[in-house]
């Protein structure tokens, strides 16, 4: 398929990219700026998915089989701060790039990348399950829910081929130092390097459940070319593991034992991550996570 990717440039359009081209798709990549180096002028368009004209455009010339959705706000904590840019950009963009297929590509597939913050931050009696009633808390959260629905809606009122994914966090290579295991392995490497054995850091007691990037990834590809249409799937390992615990197989990896001390500036509270069923995707797809938590950790540290 020819697949047209929004967010290319970002920490999981890199990883996609490579995905989708080891496994024989053709790829647009789509994002604001100049061509990076790592992509060639007639694989990538510079565009914002939040100007209707310049989406209307693109897709209408790439004629794409297929679009994975990644771009959007994806920094939890900095949206506070700008609840109108956050909806403008998971919002307001979203809907250019649905209408944009409309108009030319109808039948195109469509993956619109949501999350897990869709449901809350809140503990469940049991694993959530795609169809339960969202629950987002936060101004990020609310845009992808939002986002989420007007998706599932548009495959529902326009007959479009429509898919959301709803992954838990991910980590892997590459990721940027606001978030909080990056950022550690940087801080690891800079002490394993020769810096001062001294770390600072926020709450080490909130529990995740992490996934290798690789494998989030590959479940985008195997849900482009098998999910069915006008449905969610949650993408999750099923192992929640406490930060701070991440934290210490990382100095583990690195061989260095620093001073750990609290900073407030890196602080967020406790919460309850909700636990996810993922048998939908395994059973449409035969998806399921294969990249040990400890092989994401030395990766990390290698490109940190």
């Amino acid at each position: 398929m020819k697949i047209l990717v929004t967010g290319a440039c970002g920490f999981v359009g890199r990883h996609l990219i490579n995905e989708l081209t080891s496994n024989g798709h053709e790829v647009i990549g789509l994002d604001i700026g100049s061509t990076p180096a790592w992509l060639t002028s007639s694989t990538y368009i510079s565009a914002n998915i939040t100007d209707a004209e310049a989406m209307d455009k693109a897709v209408s010339d790439v004629h794409a089989d297929a679009c994975i959705h990644l771009a959007a706000w994806a920094f939890v904590p900095s949206g506070t701060g700008d609840p109108a840019k956050i909806f403008e950009i998971n919002l307001e963009g979203t809907t250019r790039v649905l209408e944009a297929f409309r108009k030319t590509s109808s039948q195109a597939r469509i993956l619109f990348i949501s999350t897990s913050h869709v449901y809350g931050m809140r503990a469940r009696p049991a694993p959530i399950q795609e169809d339960e009633l969202l629950g987002p808390d936060t101004f990020y959260a609310i845009s992808k829910a939002a986002a989420d629905q007007i998706c599932l809606l548009y495959a529902k009122q326009y007959g479009m081929n429509i898919i959301v994914a709803r992954p838990h966090n991910h980590i892997g290579p590459g990721q940027s130092p606001q978030f909080s295991i990056a950022a550690f392995a940087r801080q690891v490497v800079a002490i394993r390097d020769g810096a001062p054995p001294a770390m600072k850091v926020g709450n080490l007691e909130n529990r995740r459940d992490f996934t290798d990037v690789r494998d989030i990834v590959r479940a985008y590809r195997l849900l482009v070319e098998k999910g069915s249409v006008g449905k969610a799937y949650n993408i999750a390992s099923g192992h929640e593991v406490k930060i701070g615990d991440v934290l210490t197989r990382l100095c583990e990896l690195a061989g260095v034992k620093p001073a750990i001390s609290r900073d407030p500036a890196f602080y967020r509270p406790l919460d309850e991550n909700p636990t996810l069923n993922t048998s939908r995707i395994r059973n449409d797809t035969g998806w399921a996570p294969a990249i040990p938590l400890d092989q994401t950790l030395k990766d990390i540290l290698n490109q940190a």
